[in-house]
């Protein structure tokens, strides 16, 4: 299984609660970067899974376009920040037992790099700058390899 884990991109410092804060214009246009270097790549998506939290739903929105073809979005509600990296696996394990093979997930700092850690211990815990995306390969034991963490600035 492939697996492209994203960052939400840049969002605004104030707003009535966390999960209430909305993208910049920055943010989208990262974000949209990021997807068009994907594109570029040749990388698609069986399935996408997003925290509902608005500034990884606006992210999804602004990526969207670049991937018209997927019908398998789901919002999950363990991609939130302090949501836990193991039921986020278990997510990812559920989809990929179901036959899912390259899955994008949207969510946010720290879970997004305690996501890696747990699906590639030898990786440690990376730090996800906004938009950023890192590409984990899973086999079907279960066992990852991070192969790539790519930042906008790497454009």
């Amino acid at each position: 299984m492939q697996i492209y884990i994203m960052r939400h991109g840049q969002a605004e410092m104030m707003a009535n609660s966390d999960s209430e804060r909305a993208l910049t214009n920055i943010g989208r246009s990262e974000s949209e970067k990021m997807a068009k270097s994907l594109v570029e790549q040749n990388i698609s998506f069986d399935a996408v899974i997003v925290s509902p939290y608005l500034r990884a739903q606006q992210t999804w929105e602004s990526v969207r376009p670049f991937f018209k073809e997927i019908s398998n979005v789901q919002t999950i509600n363990a991609l939130t920040p302090s949501g836990s990296a193991r039921k986020s696996v278990n997510e990812i394990l559920a989809l990929q037992a179901t036959g899912v093979e390259k899955l994008l997930i949207i969510s946010h700092l720290p879970l997004v790099g305690y996501i890696v850690g747990e699906l590639a211990p030898a990786a440690g815990v990376p730090a996800f700058a906004t938009s950023s995306v890192g590409h984990v390969e899973l086999d079907e034991n279960g066992f990852g390899y991070l192969h790539s963490l790519t930042r906008v600035s790497q454009l």
